[in-house]
């Protein structure tokens, strides 16, 4: 064999060998469910020139997850919401709630979400007020300061009379990793901005190789990853997003200022066992809005007090259950008619 075709087998055998070893790789990874599984309920969502991402406008997300059965349904803004005129008609309160995951109310139906249960208890008070609107605006992977953008974009076209913003523990990461941490794909699936790097190449070993993701998390798991460990105390690692948070809501209490609304911070817990470390985002933020002219409820004690605190969480899946999300509505509308904030 001439020196020219040794090389050809040489390089021919090495490539089919790699394909091979590639090839075995992804088997194990998928026997194994080693990756990051592409959840179908985030397989729905475009571009925004402002936002990082919305659900499709017009759009219907039904599956199943781990723990529960899921039927997502979205308006023109992609609002887990009904439609809602941007003129707010005369005689009428309105009240635009802003949050991720946990305030479009995921692991519950559409009912059972906390701002409809809101909602409801204002609707079934049987004194003479006006009527009464929640605009549904919380959307999955959001955090300060894509829900600032969309109180600038699209929420202060509602004419809200009070701002709902609710403030989870995660948000302190999400503010970390920033806004292009996680984009829309083409397809219509969330990707990571490691993902994005690498182009349409990229988008395809995301969406279709699971030893492709699983690689993209060890990478991501070892650069630039929050310091979770390091996160819920004074000057922290993570000190300069705490300020970044507070920064947000100051520009929200701007916003609102300017328009004549209210705006109330709501601590909503994630899933326990909660500990000391539990209560300094509470304790801050509490502290932060007294001192600035903003509303702030934290929900952690009625879950901590609540008789049965294990049914009020999945497991697995770590969202609130129906259970959980009715403390959150029932202590929200105690909070708020306590401190006469809805007529």
């Amino acid at each position: 064999m001439s020196p020219s075709r040794q090389t050809g087998f040489v390089v021919t055998t090495v490539l089919i060998g790699l394909v091979v070893g590639l090839a075995c790789a992804e088997l194990v990874v998928r026997l194994f469910a080693l990756a990051t599984p592409l959840r179908p309920v985030f397989g729905n969502y475009v571009t925004d020139p402002h936002l990082p991402f919305r659900p499709r406008p017009f759009s219907r997300d039904t599956g199943h997850a781990a723990e529960f059965a899921y039927d997502y349904q979205h308006n023109s803004f992609g609002f887990r919401d009904i439609e809602h005129d941007l003129v707010k008609p005369s005689d009428t309160f309105r009240v635009l709630g802003l949050g991720d995951s946990f305030t479009s109310g995921v692991g519950a139906t559409f009912e059972e979400a906390y701002l409809s249960g809101l909602q409801e208890k204002l609707d079934q008070r049987t004194d003479d007020h006006p009527k009464v609107e929640v605009i549904k605006a919380g959307i999955p992977r959001y955090f300060p300061e894509a829900e600032r953008i969309l109180l600038e974009q699209d929420g202060v076209k509602f004419q809200p009379d009070l701002v709902l913003v609710g403030v989870l523990p995660n948000d302190v990461a999400d503010t970390y990793l920033g806004l292009d941490a996680v984009t829309a794909d083409p397809s219509g699936f969330l990707k990571t901005r490691e993902a994005t790097a690498l182009g349409a190449f990229g988008s395809l070993v995301y969406r279709y190789s699971h030893l492709g993701r699983l690689v993209l998390r060890v990478y991501m798991d070892r650069h630039g990853q929050p310091h979770y460990w390091d996160m819920f105390k004074e000057g922290s690692f993570h000190e300069k997003d705490w300020v970044k948070m507070e920064v947000e809501y100051g520009k929200m209490k701007a916003l609102t200022d300017s328009t004549g609304a209210k705006l109330v911070l709501i601590h909503i817990p994630q899933r326990g066992p909660w500990t000391e470390e539990s209560r300094y985002l509470p304790r801050r933020f509490s502290a932060w809005a007294a001192s600035h002219g903003v509303y702030f409820l934290d929900v952690l004690p009625a879950m901590e007090h609540n008789p049965a605190p294990d049914r009020l969480y999945y497991p697995k899946d770590g969202h609130c259950t129906p259970a959980g999300y009715a403390v959150i509505a029932d202590t929200l509308f105690k909070y708020l008619a306590d401190q006469g904030l809805v007529r």
